[in-house]
């Protein structure tokens, strides 16, 4: 009964990223159409945010008659990461010359290495010096540059400083924020806020890849590493166990997470953090830039501060990396003009308008040593020691494969439809099997 629920499952998803499909391909097809002109056409492919476009717009005016770039927009809030995922793939695999710059996931390199171009030829060893290591180390793919970093993330760990000042130890508190709780600490601060209605602790607990990032931070990178190392992977482990627990438990045992985060992505969570005054909130770092907009709309305002993540005793602190690559398409005829526009976004002055204005964490080591920068915005010195002690997910060339058969079971255990021991053993074996795929 349950492999013909995930059938049915895996067939409606299927049907809905096809119609994503022919959405897409009618923007590419129709919004877009080709021209004789001297002038290059870039077709560049990405969530387009107010700060992609002002860029871009920048780069059409500095390269006016030589180069124009075209934005093929797929939006976060129209499509999740896995449909965006879904919908690059099917238009790279009919081999289409209208797509010359894209970005990926930091985890899909391998995924996408066969539809991208080497980027070796177009950059130097200093050049690429410049990058923070943590920003480079998945651009590669057997050993070929196929990627090249755009920005960065990193998990965090939000809270509010005016429900934490509350109490009268608060100083103690925040400085056990800032060194890094313990989750038994974060458990135990926790209780002190009830009962509440405002929720406690809030994570985007959806079917999708956000859901795995908090997955993986409950997890050491040796946990990772003896799960997913072999060619059968191993997620019904004691350590995978406590990790998922641990999140039912703060829904179902705590009280501290509304289960409506079951059916949330980051986006979710933000907006309930604002409107309903949370407590804490594992997030990624562009929340910064909807706080201050939602600052500057209500007279209600809020204190946000940001901490490591919490960890296991005994267990490194260990915030899962994000972020966004660029690549070129292998079927591109203008893969020089299409550097050029990347290595734009990559100049410092321009990483620098992405954080402040954009609220993506740079990927040049410049960026963070800019002192007036640091005057500006001194969370950008926190945000940089912070990136030290991250992990990554597993580089693998099937990663997007298994990625969406856990997160399907994560998510129906932690809507209670099914146990956690059960969610993790029928994850593992429906990877192993390759006999289900689910999107």
């Amino acid at each position: 009964m349950d492999t013909q629920y995930v059938k049915k499952v895996a067939w409606i998803s299927a049907f809905l990223i096809g119609i994503s499909f022919l959405i897409f391909y009618f923007l590419l097809f129709t919004r877009f159409p080709a021209k004789k002109s001297e002038v290059v056409k870039l077709y560049f492919v990405d969530n387009i945010s107010d700060t992609h476009q002002f860029l871009i717009d920048k780069f059409n005016r500095e390269f006016q008659g030589k180069i124009h770039v075209e934005a093929v927009n797929l939006p976060f809030f129209k499509f999740s990461t896995n449909e965006r995922k879904e919908i690059l793939a099917r238009s790279l695999r009919s081999k289409s010359e209208r797509i010359d710059v894209f970005t990926v996931d930091i985890i899909w390199t391998p995924r996408f290495a066969k539809w991208g171009a080497s980027l070796a030829p177009y950059y130097t060893s200093a050049e690429l010096e410049k990058f923070i290591p943590q920003a480079l180390r998945t651009c590669y793919y057997k050993k070929r540059l196929i990627t090249v970093p755009f920005y960065l993330d990193v998990g965090l760990l939000y809270f509010n400083e005016e429900a934490l000042r509350s109490f009268p130890d608060s100083t103690i508190l925040l400085k056990q924020l800032e060194k890094g709780l313990s989750w038994s600490q974060f458990i135990t601060i926790g209780k002190r806020f009830q009962p509440t209605d405002r929720p406690i602790f809030l994570f985007s607990a959806n079917n999708f890849e956000g859901l795995m990032c908090v997955f993986y931070e409950l997890l050491s990178p040796r946990d990772i590493q003896e799960m997913f190392s072999g060619p059968q992977v191993r997620l019904n482990t004691p350590a995978a166990r406590r990790a998922l627990k641990l999140l039912y438990d703060f829904i179902y045992t705590y009280h501290f997470t509304p289960p409506a985060v079951c059916d949330f992505d980051e986006i979710g969570c933000y907006n309930m953090m604002l409107e309903d005054n949370g407590i804490f909130l594992r997030g990624w770092p562009g929340f910064w830039l909807r706080v201050d907009q939602y600052n500057e709309t209500h007279a209600q305002k809020r204190k946000i501060g940001i901490a490591p993540v919490p960890h296991f005793k005994g267990q490194r602190k260990s915030a899962v990396y994000g972020g966004w690559h660029f690549m070129v398409a292998n079927k591109s005829k203008h893969k020089r003009e299409a550097v050029q526009f990347i290595k734009f976004f990559q100049r410092p002055e321009n990483q620098k308008i992405l954080f402040t204005h954009g609220g993506y964490l740079p990927a040049l080591k410049a960026v963070y040593d800019d002192s007036s920068l640091q005057r500006s915005h001194p969370e950008i010195s926190s945000l940089r020691r912070l990136m030290e002690n991250g992990q990554f997910r597993p580089i693998r060339e099937d990663y997007t494969r298994i990625s969406d058969v856990i997160s399907f079971y994560l998510n129906k255990a932690l809507k209670g439809e099914i146990p956690v021991d059960e969610a993790l053993r029928k994850a593992e074996a429906a990877i192993n099997s390759h006999r289900i795929i689910l999107k």
